[in-house]
């Protein structure tokens, strides 16, 4: 029933509060949900594969990683480096590790190519990133790269 001034129903007080508490939860939910989807899509970027770039040599695509064999040659050995987000867009880390005991480390971001010497010409192609929650009973791969080896450079594991 309605008053006589047709102003419709009067909720009470308490109803009026609790639906206010359940709307400022609903609001502060969304927001943090919100929140959090974005800095997930922000800090791990769905682009995590590109094809070998115009102009480069197709040579050897290598998986890299904790759960591969490091990448040999006479002159030093291809191995991961740690991997991260920048701009919405992933930059990986290799290291090579020459037989002189000297390490360089090498950032690329995905498509990137570097000449290095004693190897060849390496392309990163693919990353995969960790996942969010880590499991650790699987091996894994963390780098795919291109490599078009140097004349006279073999490939030892």
């Amino acid at each position: 029933m309605s008053p006589a001034d047709g102003t419709g129903p009067v909720a009470p007080p308490g109803r009026r509060i609790m639906r206010r508490v359940l709307m400022g939860c609903l609001v502060v939910t969304l927001l943090a949900a919100g929140s959090i989807g974005g800095w997930l899509w922000w800090t791990r970027p769905l682009t995590r594969e590109v094809p070998l770039p115009d102009g480069v040599e197709a040579g050897h695509v290598w998986q890299i990683g904790t759960s591969v064999w490091p990448a040999s040659t006479e002159a030093g050995m291809l191995r991961e480096g740690p991997l991260r987000s920048e701009n919405h867009e992933w930059i990986g880390s290799l290291e090579w590790a020459r037989s002189d005991r000297i390490v360089e480390t090498i950032e690329l971001r995905l498509g990137e190519t570097v000449h290095i010497d004693g190897l060849g010409t390496v392309t990163l192609l693919a990353v995969n990133p960790e996942p969010l929650l880590p499991d650790y009973r699987v091996g894994r791969w963390a780098y795919k790269v291109n490599v078009a080896l140097d004349p006279g450079v073999e490939r030892i594991r």
